[in-house]
């Protein structure tokens, strides 16, 4: 059994497939700007109960690595990173072109994809199993192949518009990834030993660190559910060495008084807290910041907004261990008014067998 789900671009879409009978056995397909990262994990629930397959049942999943949208390439890999560690299965991949080429059947060649990458580019594909590209409108007409060609995707108009007139002829198939479409293709694909990794084929749009530090007004904070967590378990993996599992997160986030918070920005999550409460203290068990989104100040807001819920819940005291040599760790906490109150020997394991020292650190939340 397969699970592929794409968030690549402009739409959301999951599939179940049998890849023994190779058939779909259930699908979701929805347009959408924006909100990918909320959207697809209630989505995968809806086609894995309406196939009537259990997680446990999946032997591999698929994803697209873009090119698309950065964010929403991100939440498909972070999904799929995810639940690849908590089921321990393995991961096919293919580029976001390529599954939508998928649309189209096997009887439209030569197939040419061209998706609007903005700034007069598109990101262009001249036949399925060549690398995708993305070039400037006027080159890619001068990468046709010869003779005619069939043309799909969201920047068909322009690039029709810069080829010889009659070389492309347009298709209205779907311009977007479905699941449902490019299954089969994740069904054959090889699996790699290696998590995927994001297919960018330019530089994000993105502002000079420095202009952004002090930007988490467009921020968004909100209480992650259980069924996220194989999105926490994606992001602990990027932030630490020695990942849980998303099992572990769930197990986590279930238990009575556990209160967890996930970081959004842009539609996508880039930061999480969790932490447990009992006997009117609190504990933070786990705080990260994906490494492209830290020096914000995010993780401060998340400690922020977790101490404020915690006061007004009438708990005193907040509680948070941190490795020995994390310095940058050990000062942010500083900084939010946590104080050493002991240290926990050879407490955490580190790569290579070796063990590092935990030091404890306590908030008063009526500070």
């Amino acid at each position: 059994m397969l699970l592929v789900f794409d968030t690549s671009l402009a739409a959301c879409s999951a599939a179940a497939y049998d890849m023994a009978a190779g058939r779909v056995l259930a699908s979701r397909f929805v347009m959408m700007e924006r909100g990918h990262a909320d959207a697809l994990a209630p989505m995968i629930k809806q086609v894995m109960d309406e196939a009537g397959i259990a997680f446990r049942d999946l032997t591999r999943i698929g994803v697209t690595l873009g090119p698309g949208t950065f964010t929403g390439v991100r939440t498909g890999i972070a999904m799929a990173r995810g639940l690849a560690l908590a089921l321990d299965v393995r991961i096919a991949s293919l580029d976001t072109l390529t599954a939508i080429a998928a649309n189209a059947g096997s009887d439209k060649t030569p197939l040419v994809i061209a998706a609007d990458a903005r700034r007069d580019e598109i990101y262009f594909l001249r036949a399925t199993g060549e690398a995708p590209m993305v070039l400037p409108v006027a080159e890619a007409a001068r990468r046709l192949p010869e003779g005619r060609s069939f043309v799909l995707g969201t920047g068909a108009e322009a690039l029709i518009a810069a080829a010889p007139e009659g070389r492309l002829i347009r298709l209205s198939q779907g311009e977007m990834p479905d699941a449902k479409n490019f299954a089969r293709l994740c069904a054959t694909r090889p699996l790699s030993e290696l998590a995927p990794e994001p297919l960018y084929l330019r530089p994000p749009d993105a502002k000079p660190q420095h202009q952004v530090a002090a930007d988490t007004a467009a921020v968004t904070l909100r209480p992650a559910s259980v069924n996220e967590a194989p999105v926490l378990a994606a992001m602990h993996a990027e932030c630490f060495d020695n990942a849980w599992s998303a099992t572990e997160f769930a197990k986590l986030m279930a238990m009575p008084g556990a209160l967890s918070f996930v970081a959004i920005d842009g539609g996508e999550p880039v930061a999480f807290l969790l932490a447990r409460q009992a006997a009117g203290e609190a504990e933070i068990l786990s705080i990260g910041t994906r490494p492209f989104a830290r020096r914000r100040g995010i993780a401060k807001k998340l400690m922020s907004h977790l101490a404020a819920e915690l006061r007004q819940a009438g708990l005193a005291q907040l509680f948070i261990e941190v490795a020995a040599g994390n310095d940058a760790a050990r000062a942010l906490y500083a900084e939010q008014k946590f104080a050493v109150t002991g240290r926990r020997k050879a407490y955490y394991e580190k790569p290579g067998g070796k063990r590092e020292d935990a030091i404890v650190m306590m908030k008063a939340l009526d500070a």
